[in-house]
């Protein structure tokens, strides 16, 4: 356990100072998202922020995104490690969720459910 929290801190440290060059641009936090209780994250994909560009992948507000949306919430480092709600899939969740570390998702999974 000691090793991995080594890991996480110098997985930081790489990238605290570029913390938004992280993201891959998946737009998977952009939806509504809830997580059961085993673990499994489901995404709502009829409600998207108002400010997804749903072909891009990207927010048409990024640099002013708290602003003009309130509840748009700031990934960070805590966010990386214990929002269940966070896919698997997520950049920052792959980087920091060292203990939880899964192969990449097999063709056509992402490791999310979409809400019927």
């Amino acid at each position: 356990m000691a090793m991995t929290l080594f890991r996480i801190i110098g997985a930081y440290r790489k990238w605290r100072n570029h913390w938004d060059d992280l993201c891959d641009h998946c737009g998977l936090c952009c939806y509504i998202r809830t997580a059961s209780p085993s673990g499994e994250v489901t995404i709502d994909f009829s409600s998207p922020c108002k400010f997804l560009d749903e072909e891009t992948h990207l927010c048409r507000v990024f640099k002013n995104r708290f602003r003009e949306y309130p509840y748009c919430g700031s990934v960070n480092l805590y966010q990386a490690l214990f929002n269940p709600a966070m896919p698997p899939s997520c950049a920052y969740v792959q980087t920091f969720r060292l203990w939880k570390k899964q192969p990449p998702p097999a063709q056509g999974g992402d490791g999310y459910s979409e809400q019927p």
